[in-house]
């Protein structure tokens, strides 16, 4: 399992964790809370910006923690 975080995106005032059991998949989860949640952040966005956005993605998922 590995999770992502909005506060990994630098979105510290919410608390919204993805965890799936591959990094696309989680990332796949953020990008819908984003949209959900977020609209602001994408609406408009370049492609440049887009692929900024998933490479901060991809460097932040990190392996969830056994509880």
């Amino acid at each position: 399992m590995v999770e992502l975080s909005c506060k990994d995106l630098g979105l510290e005032a919410c608390e919204f964790v993805a965890e799936a059991d591959s990094e696309r998949r989680v990332e796949n989860v953020m990008l819908g809370h984003i949209r959900d949640e977020h609209p602001e952040l994408i609406a408009g966005i370049t492609d440049e910006q887009r692929r900024d956005l998933l490479h901060r993605m991809h460097l932040a998922v990190k392996p969830k923690l056994a509880a």
